[in-house]
């Protein structure tokens, strides 16, 4: 199976100075302690599969500092600019630089942010300010100018190994609304998903399970995976309350049919990978801290799903975590050796070590090493 990334390299990401991920596999394990940059190295990847979305980079810079629920409309411009590595905030943005090598069409892309001042305007996604400056007049409205340029590769035509670039450059005011009048033009270049430890949330899994409700083969999939955590659940379908409202109910065999927030977080978070799984193909899920409410009994059966699934649907599948025994219940998932490649970050933001799938399980499980250090 030809990979969205056989390579990845990254320069100044968050705490990420210069990072490089040689001979990624289908499946990649990234492992560490915490503040190793894992949750970092996740959202620069995804940044990669869709540079020139504004509400890509809005939504990661926000999702820390407001636990994963955006103001997309209105940016928090201290979040945005915290995307860029810096050693003390009196010290100048560097450019972000992403590169990939595999069957994206993106291949580098490089991202720079500067501070502007300007008057207000209601509509300041649409035209760029002709009055911003550099530096702060009175009573000025502060902003940031981020600005995007990808080189793409050139997919068929006549020449289908040229390349070119795109620029895009956003601007974003404090206390506006931000307004993309080009959204829906706006190419998807690799499908993606990322899905953080706390991410939840009933309108999304709503609108997912709408979507592959219909498809017996994908709805029997999800019950083969929940059923790992009660296997009384019979059935989950969307049902209404008494005043009309869409909610997601599951029927079990002792307590009848009962609605999702009633059931474990780990069922509730795989449901959400298998709902984010089934609509997404040939492209990438990024799944954070992957062991988050799933007992470690069941964690290697519910990896083996994914990797299979992801499989099906020519998905590359990143994961990061912390847990030794989370690496233990993985490595045990029989998942054959050469699809997965392990990683171990250390917390000096430079590149991390890399292990084949074999080397990876000889390490752990023969020599009881911890790889995590």
């Amino acid at each position: 199976m030809s990979l969205v990334f056989e390579a990845i390299n990254i320069e100044n990401y968050r705490g990420l100075r210069s990072v490089c991920l040689s001979e990624l596999g289908f499946v990649n394990i990234f492992v560490g302690n915490n503040n190793s940059g894992k949750t970092s190295l996740l959202e620069a990847i995804s940044i990669l599969c869709n540079p020139l979305d504004p509400f890509q980079w809005i939504g990661l810079s926000q999702r820390r500092a407001y636990l994963n629920k955006t103001a997309l409309l209105r940016p928090d411009l201290e979040a945005i600019q915290w995307i860029f590595f810096r050693k003390d905030e009196d010290s100048d943005y560097p450019e972000i630089s992403l590169e990939g090598r595999g069957r994206s069409q993106i291949q580098i892309i490089t991202a720079s942010v500067e501070t502007l001042y300007g008057a207000s305007l209601e509509d300041n996604g649409v035209n760029a300010w002709d009055n911003a400056l550099s530096s702060a007049p009175e009573s000025a409205t502060p902003g940031v100018e981020l600005k995007v340029i990808a080189a793409l590769s050139e997919l068929g035509g006549l020449f289908p190994n040229s390349s070119y670039s795109q620029q895009e450059i956003f601007q974003f005011w404090e206390k506006e609304r931000f307004i993309d009048r080009h959204r829906k033009a706006r190419r998807e270049f690799v499908k993606s998903e990322m899905i953080s430890p706390s991410y939840s949330s009933d309108e999304p899994i709503l609108y997912r399970f709408s979507k592959i409700a219909e498809k017996e083969g994908d709805k029997e999939k999800i019950l083969e995976l929940i059923r790992l955590f009660d296997h009384n659940i019979l059935d989950i379908k969307i049902s209404s309350t008494k005043t009309n409202k869409p909610i997601l109910k599951i029927h079990h065999q002792q307590i009848g049919s009962a609605p999702l927030p009633i059931f474990g977080d780990g069922l509730k978070r795989v449901l959400i990978m298998a709902l984010v799984l089934m609509t997404l193909s040939q492209g990438v899920l990024l799944i954070d801290e992957i062991e988050t409410s799933i007992h470690i009994s069941i964690l290697g059966k519910v990896f083996f799903w994914l990797t299979q699934a992801c499989e099906a649907r020519g998905t590359q599948l990143f994961v990061t975590t912390h847990s030794l025994e989370a690496v233990d219940a993985i490595l045990n998932a029989g998942i054959p050796g050469q699809d997965i490649v392990g990683y171990k970050l250390n917390s000096s933001g430079l590149s991390p070590q890399r292990f084949s799938g074999d080397l990876l399980y000889r390490l752990r499980l023969e020599r009881g090493l911890d790889i995590r250090r």
